[in-house]
């Protein structure tokens, strides 16, 4: 633009500007229009029916012209299904939401497509994949639950190490099939010291009780006066007037739960168009009423110290690459057989 005077140069970089964020904003409805010829979503999650039915019918409120299907599914079952189908030739799913171990198998059968989500920027970006392959739809922090009336604060354990003084033996739960924990501490201290951490649990003698609630209720109840647990859990049973608790030992390690798009989706684009709702602050203030904590900045749980306030260490999908190894360690580890 060399010999172009400043004023005519300067005006004719803010509109070829504004043609660039045009062009940026024109992505949007590119994918409401496919949307709309499509008319159609099918829905494969392991998000409970309670919550995932309202979520794809405010989804099909929004966007009437969508009709949507959905498939409710265990996390195991889910994965089974959509590789029983795609041996088949019928990969039926447009989107899929589950716990974190379903990316690895449906990745490594190019199950799923990548998706740069314009929504993206809003999110912690510990929580979404920069490829695009998957996003958090949302997580559970795994905090030290514990009973009010067993233990009062000054009695509490500090760090993780605490755990394996001789006052807290034969108080703790643990989960005997939730692995999360002992990922995280291997990614934190390395994979020996998270061995060795997990067998001076074991010599603590603690309780092995699979499930959250469960764990929590044992803990409400006094039968073991602690345990790793989701924090919201232990939120929902205090405000029931439950004796219970929770403090973060740093690092909190987060699980996800993440939407994942499919690679030969019948409908991509109205796949695409729910993505961007999951993960939207009109979705997210939703899945927050039902007690869920998202991946967006501006939408804090409740309470916000639910994700506030304490170090974090996020289990990624790509974590689960050798999870019968991990899974094997760890209840080696444990004395589990």
């Amino acid at each position: 633009m060399q010999g172009i005077p400043l004023f005519t140069r300067s005006l004719w970089i803010l509109v070829l500007s504004m043609c660039s964020v045009s062009f940026a904003l024109g992505a949007e409805p590119s994918v409401i229009e496919g949307a709309k010829k499509e008319a159609a979503l099918v829905f494969y999650t392991t998000m409970d029916i309670q919550n995932s039915k309202p979520v794809l019918d405010a989804f099909t409120k929004k966007y009437p012209f969508i009709r949507g299907d959905l498939v409710r599914l265990g996390g195991t079952a889910m994965v089974s299904r959509i590789m029983t189908e795609a041996q088949a030739g019928a990969q039926k799913f447009d989107v899929a939401v589950g716990i974190s171990p379903s990316y690895i198998p449906m990745r490594e059968k190019n199950l799923i497509a990548p998706y740069l989500s314009p929504e993206f920027p809003s999110l912690y970006d510990d929580l979404y994949d920069s490829k695009g392959y998957w996003v958090t739809v949302y997580l559970n922090t795994l905090v030290l639950g514990y009973n009010t009336k067993i233990l009062s604060r000054n009695d509490l354990p500090k760090n993780y190490e605490d755990l394996l003084k001789p006052q807290y033996r034969q108080k703790f739960i643990i989960d005997i099939e939730n692995h999360d924990v002992f990922y995280g501490l291997s990614q934190e201290w390395g994979q020996q010291n998270a061995i060795n951490y997990f067998k001076g649990l074991a010599k603590q003698e603690p309780v092995f009780l699979r499930g959250n609630t469960n764990r929590a209720n044992f803990v409400s109840i006094g039968e073991r006066s602690m345990t790793f647990v989701y924090a919201q859990i232990i939120e929902r049973m205090k405000q029931t007037g439950a004796p219970v608790d929770w403090i973060p030992l740093e690092p909190v390690n987060v699980e996800l739960n993440v939407a994942m798009l499919s690679a030969k989706a019948a409908h991509p684009n109205a796949g695409k168009l729910f993505i961007d709702y999951l993960i939207s602050k009109e979705g997210q203030e939703l899945l927050k009423d039902f007690r869920r904590i998202g991946p967006r900045k501006d939408v804090k749980p409740d309470p916000p110290k639910l994700f506030e306030g304490f170090r974090r260490r996020v289990i990624v999908p790509e974590s689960y690459k050798n999870l019968r190894e991990i899974t094997r360690l760890h209840n080696d580890a444990l004395g589990i057989r």
